[in-house]
């Protein structure tokens, strides 16, 4: 019997320690990083021109395909431009990947950075809290825009 009563104290020694030692939890607006994080400014305008690229491509080679005459050399040329169009739109793809993979990097590196400057435990997003938790959004742009 002092055996169980002892376990059961030890236990109870245990549970209350764990709960005095709650996690800080610190919360983010997720959207509001991608919002005022300049990279990602950046990222859309780069995105944007290379995308515009593909489309003046496709456009003069539209244009490139009604000179055409004998449906041997359309055939041909529709080959020949399919295939390039291709290798763009995959380069486009690839190279739009590892941006937004960059910036999810560098936004995770900030966070975590904000977070131990701070000494947060723990950060969610702002979706999945409903009261409570210490923002650190603006801390998180602001180490975003000027970490180099």
């Amino acid at each position: 019997m002092k055996k169980v009563l002892l376990l059961s104290s030890i236990a109870s020694i245990f549970a209350l320690s764990s709960c005095a030692q709650a996690d800080t939890i610190g919360v983010i607006h997720f959207d509001k990083i991608i919002e005022n994080y300049t990279k990602v400014k950046l990222l859309s305008d780069e995105m944007s021109d290379k995308y515009s690229e593909i489309q003046r491509y496709s456009l003069d080679k539209e244009r490139e395909y009604k000179k055409l005459s004998s449906p041997l050399e359309r055939k041909n040329f529709e080959e020949a431009t399919a295939k390039e169009l291709a290798k763009k739109q995959e380069a486009y793809m690839k190279l739009k990947e590892r941006k937004e993979q960059e910036i999810d990097n560098a936004i995770k590196n900030a966070v975590k950075q904000v977070a131990l400057e701070n000494k947060i435990d723990t950060v969610l997003e702002t979706t999945v809290v409903f009261f409570g938790g210490i923002d650190i959004t603006d801390k998180v742009v602001k180490y975003l825009n000027t970490s180099k």
